[in-house]
């Protein structure tokens, strides 16, 4: 498990984020979306590439999933920033299992500190959703948050 006190592996540059709302929601997709490119930024990441199976239930084929997967275990991906390990599956030891897939693979896998989510009628009547969201990107990531990553 990463250290939250310890920088990530620097020589980790190729990141992607993995996102699952359910029920599909677009703008709390896109809130959540903006803030991982936060959190990558604030990783010195570079942008990540984003794998999304946005609608679709762990009972099914999450066909964005399988891609990371496939990307990890060959090597294309270091990195790999979620919201949190449920978006992998509601279920601890599923989710658990695909983290520790991950991190076989050499990924680390990096959990955004604190529960993120959108702010209550942050989009309401707003013409440009995007501009608001990444307003309010920085809402939960104090200064000094941690990150926590790795196989949980």
């Amino acid at each position: 498990m990463h250290d939250p006190h310890e920088p990530l592996n620097r020589a980790a540059r190729r990141s992607a984020m993995y996102l699952r709302c359910r029920p599909y929601d677009p703008q709390e997709a896109e809130y959540v979306r903006s803030t991982m490119e936060h959190l990558a930024h604030r990783l010195a990441l570079p942008h990540p590439t984003v794998y999304a199976d946005h609608g679709l239930s762990t009972r099914g084929p999450l066909p964005a999933l399988a891609s990371l997967l496939t990307a990890a275990e060959r090597g294309w991906v270091d990195v790999v920033l979620v919201p949190g390990p449920f978006v992998f599956s509601l279920d601890d030891r599923a989710a658990a299992e695909t983290v520790e897939r991950l991190a076989r693979a050499g990924c680390e896998v990096v959990e955004a500190p604190g529960r993120v989510v959108r702010p209550v009628g942050a989009f309401r009547d707003a013409p440009d959703h995007r501009r608001l969201a990444a307003a309010a990107v920085p809402a939960p990531f104090p200064d000094g948050g941690a990150v926590v990553s790795g196989v949980l």
